[in-house]
């Protein structure tokens, strides 16, 4: 009898048992989104690719000013009136090197630079990705907060509406105030659900800036609360130098002055090194040997034309120009927009600091005119304006919450702080 009874229980103990390890949520910390979110951002991903890329073209830009090796093996056939045909075999190797190309240097001094311009638009996306995943890391906490403060809501208003029942009931409040009452009820339900409907859609916009593909509950641990920072804005102009955005811009201007330099190049000599050494005769092997070795000058003139030189280092001169404006325009706008947001970032946090006295005060007021609905000594419309500042605190004090850490992270993505 036992055994019949312990092997049903046995068997549904096993089917259940994956189904509350599926349904249990995967508890992540901040540290644990970095890293996945530097394991499996795509974008992010390209980005560093795009470091490898430039890295290899830089380093393949360096055969420019290397020697050259070619070897060669022909057979010919000739023949004509009179003259009965002939094989002719050779075999050669040939070195060219180029001694002095101005032109060379200069394309290797721009894939240089393309590849520290690919080194700072990683740390920009980095800084980008980083403001994202953690606004989506802080909305997921509130909208778990938002989530726990609106079942207390419902739970509180299901109390007064039953409370107001029984009160109508006994012929001591208005019909009006009870249906207001299980109105106010039913309403915290719908606003219940709406905040699990936010939970999944933070809980999405999460895993979409980790980069992952496939849906899957989570949650995340940390405090909510009104993070410090403190910004010497003395400091700003010396900083600007290592914002990856302002570095980006700066290699802009020095990719600019190199094609003006290479644009220039375009009327000095080319100076280049040549060596050979070629066998001949009538057989695939010939033993009739030569050589040679030399150095050939070349210098332009007119090679693209009578007006290409003006024209092209004019605009070449052009393109420098407006680099460099566009880099002094993005400083200065750089600087006041991380000084306004640092002072959005200190008006966001008085307000959640000072809020929190508000609502203490709020809460107890509550539970003050609780006692005194009971005691009669004030109407249900009191309590419910009570009641209804004190909902509103308590959600105000969510998104006061939400905007300072939004205000904080927006502030480091201008400063360039990017997740590794």
């Amino acid at each position: 009898m036992m055994k019949k009874i312990f092997s049903p229980l046995l068997l549904a103990v096993i089917l259940i048992t994956p189904l509350a390890a599926q349904d249990a949520a995967q508890e992540l910390s901040w540290d644990d989104c970095v890293r996945e979110a530097l394991a499996g951002n795509s974008a992010l991903k390209a980005k560093k690719l795009a470091i490898e890329q430039y890295r290899y073209l830089y380093l393949a830009g360096y055969n420019a000013y290397l020697p050259s090796v070619n070897v060669s093996h022909s057979v010919s056939r000739s023949g004509g009136t009179g003259v009965s045909p002939s094989n002719r075999w050779s075999f050669g190797l040939s070195a060219s090197e180029p001694v002095f190309n101005l032109k060379a240097v200069s394309s290797i001094k721009s894939s240089r630079i393309s590849y520290e311009k690919a080194a700072a638009d990683y740390r920009g996306e980095s800084a980008s990705l980083r403001a994202a995943l953690y606004a989506a890391f802080v909305g997921l906490v509130v909208a778990q907060e938002r989530v726990s403060v609106q079942n207390k809501i419902m739970i509180i208003r299901g109390e007064n509406a039953r409370l107001i029942r029984l009160k109508y009931d006994s012929g001591m409040e208005s019909r009006g105030n009870m249906l207001y009452a299980s109105a106010l009820a039913d309403l915290s339900k719908a606003d219940a659900q709406k905040a699990e409907r936010a939970l999944n859609i933070a809980r999405r916009g999460l895993l979409s800036n980790m980069g992952s593909a496939g849906h899957r509950k989570v949650t995340v641990k940390a405090g909510l609360q009104p993070p410090e920072y403190e910004l010497n804005t003395g400091e700003i102009r010396a900083k600007l130098e290592n914002i990856p955005q302002v570095i980006s811009f700066e290699k802009s201007v020095e990719s600019a002055r190199q094609k003006l330099l290479s644009a220039r190049y375009d009327l000095f000599p080319t100076l280049n090194a040549n060596q050979s050494l070629n066998w001949s005769g009538p057989g695939e092997f010939p033993s009739d040997r030569s050589w040679s070795m030399g150095l050939s000058l070349s210098l332009p003139l007119l090679a693209n034309g009578i007006t290409f030189y003006p024209n092209n280092t004019g605009a070449a001169r052009a393109a420098l120009k407006s680099a460099e404006e566009s880099l002094r325009d993005l400083k200065i706008s750089l600087e006041n927009d991380i000084i306004s947001a640092y002072d959005d970032f200190l008006n966001a946090r008085d307000t959640a600091a000072s809020n929190v006295n508000v609502l203490k005060a709020n809460e107890e007021r509550y539970k003050e005119s609780q006692i005194k609905y009971m005691a009669g000594k004030i109407s249900f419309i009191d309590l419910e304006n009570v009641e209804q500042s004190m909902v509103d605190n308590q959600l105000n004090q969510l998104q006061f919450l939400l905007n300072v850490n939004t205000r904080k992270i927006a502030l480091e993505k201008l400063l360039g702080v990017g997740l590794d």
